[in-house]
């Protein structure tokens, strides 16, 4: 998520917001995904049954990850990145 996140920055989730509603009208969230047993900080977005995880760095991939049957966005969502802290 580089440079939104910088390397050693500390992340704050709020594991209550798991909607991908925005929080913040016209602001994109930022979630902690559950990514294969993995966490991993990405936008997401609903493509049929699929989640699109998308980094803030356009020079990085796009991943899809299907949900399995009976599971919806909100089952891999961890929460909603509501502060990130940097030390400098």
């Amino acid at each position: 998520m580089y440079p939104r996140l910088l390397p050693g920055a500390t992340v704050l989730i709020d594991r209550h917001y798991n909607s991908l509603k925005p929080y913040r009208k016209g602001e994109s969230n930022m979630y902690a995904v559950n990514k294969n047993d993995f966490c991993t900080v990405r936008y997401v977005e609903v493509a049929g049954k699929h989640l699109v995880l998308r980094p803030h760095n356009n020079a990085y991939p796009i991943e899809v990850l299907p949900m399995q049957a009976g599971k919806r966005a909100h089952n891999y969502l961890i929460g909603r990145v509501c502060y990130v802290g940097i030390e400098t």
